[in-house]
């Protein structure tokens, strides 16, 4: 007789996979009636398809867009890895037809109108752009020649990437941002970088937030050209700022809503000595253009400090950008696999899908489902904040 202690304990494991990966045909036979009335022949239709025409189906189409836009594949690319994974070869204008289809959808269901009406009622908004490589601009009416400007990605979203909006601009200029109708009368906070052109927004805004992140890079770029100890005080700023940040962090993990008056005020102070020690050290100070570097950055921090410390009094609002310098690499990321957009009209459909596709998946909404209901008619949509 065997003992308890030579029994054994069964094991046990959990494979999950998918189904193998096949294309399906199906062949449907379409009824055709005559009206006896007005002589009129009406077929049956099938969702996703036409009396006379063989077509991909949804699926189809949507590991095709999947590829080209979420996978960064180029489009000759996609159309081969669409060939060895269903084992029937598809063309590249079929992958570019996809990316068309899914983008004029979205278009005519209201997508962009109802993501710029739910970004106007965010509290607070961040803004960025980046430029990218257009191999054909687009050209002037009158002239006949390339449109003044380069192409730019602008990205406007929520901090907590609830709502994500890519936008392809002809250029970075003010009336180009301003024409996106979103930033034009906003009254919430935004959060954004140095950049002038967005100092036509401020009569509206709550506020501004300047990126801490972008100062501090500035910070570093000045401490590089020295003198030696001179720019001491540009570490000075940097850990002022910092130590805010930490202090916001620890009083909302306590649920606190504002920062102790006489820890801000201190926190404050740091910075205001070492701005003012950076101006007065720096403002006679040579450079072959003009204002030295140093003298220029604390002017800046000086005339914008309350942009710079915005963040130690509405919690709401993030000290840095980066959400949005995080989703413009994402266009970064396609131009780098694919070298560029042939024209500023297929610019525009990728920043529509990507911005589709990204917003719904932070809703919950699996880029299949939501390729799918966009390609019947009937896309997810943002919907603005109420109450």
């Amino acid at each position: 007789m065997p003992s308890a202690t030579d029994e054994v304990v069964a094991a046990w494991a959990q494979v999950w996979d998918i189904p193998a990966v096949r294309l399906e045909k199906v062949h449907w036979v379409l009824p055709r009636r005559r009206c006896g009335g007005c002589g009129t022949t009406c077929t049956a239709t099938v969702a996703g398809a036409q009396a006379g025409a063989v077509l991909y189906g949804p699926n189809v189409n949507a590991a095709a867009v999947l590829l080209a836009s979420q996978g960064n594949v180029p489009i000759e690319r996609a159309a081969g890895l669409m060939a060895a994974l269903l084992g029937t070869p598809v063309s590249p204008g079929f992958v570019a037809l996809a990316l068309r289809r899914l983008a004029q959808r979205l278009a005519q269901a209201g997508f962009d109108e109802a993501m710029a009406a739910a970004l106007a009622t965010e509290a607070v908004l961040g803004a960025d752009e980046s430029p990218v490589n257009v191999l054909r601009p687009d050209l002037d009416e009158a002239t006949g020649a390339p449109a003044a400007g380069a192409a730019h990605v602008m990205v406007i979203r929520t901090p907590g990437q609830r709502l994500v909006w890519y936008r392809a601009l002809g250029s970075r200029r003010k009336e180009a941002i301003r024409d996106l109708g979103v930033l034009q009368g906003y009254r919430g906070y935004l959060v954004r970088d140095g950049y002038t052109g967005y100092q036509q927004f401020e009569t509206t805004l709550a506020g501004v937030q300047q990126c801490c992140q972008h100062v501090i890079r500035r910070l570093a770029g000045v401490a590089a050209l020295g003198p030696g100890q001179v720019q001491d005080w540009t570490g000075e700023v940097r850990a002022a700022l910092t130590d805010a940040h930490h202090a916001v962090q620890a009083a909302r993990a306590r649920g606190e809503h504002a920062l102790d008056p006489g820890l801000l005020a201190e926190l404050r102070a740091r910075y205001d000595t070492a701005v003012e020690h950076g101006r007065a050290h720096n403002q006679h100070r040579g450079w072959p253009d003009g204002n030295h570097p140093a003298y220029t950055l604390a002017c800046w921090l000086a005339r914008h400090v309350e942009q710079v410390w915005l963040f130690t009094t509405v919690f709401a609002v993030p000290w840095t950008n980066n959400s949005c310098e995080q989703a413009v690499k994402d266009p970064k990321r396609h131009q780098a696999v694919s070298g560029y957009w042939h024209t500023q009209a297929t610019l525009a459909r990728y920043c529509r899908i990507r911005s589709y596709l990204t917003t719904a998946r932070n809703h919950g909404i699996r880029a299949i489902d939501a390729i799918h209901t966009a390609l019947t008619g009937n896309p997810w949509l943002p919907v603005p904040v109420t109450g």
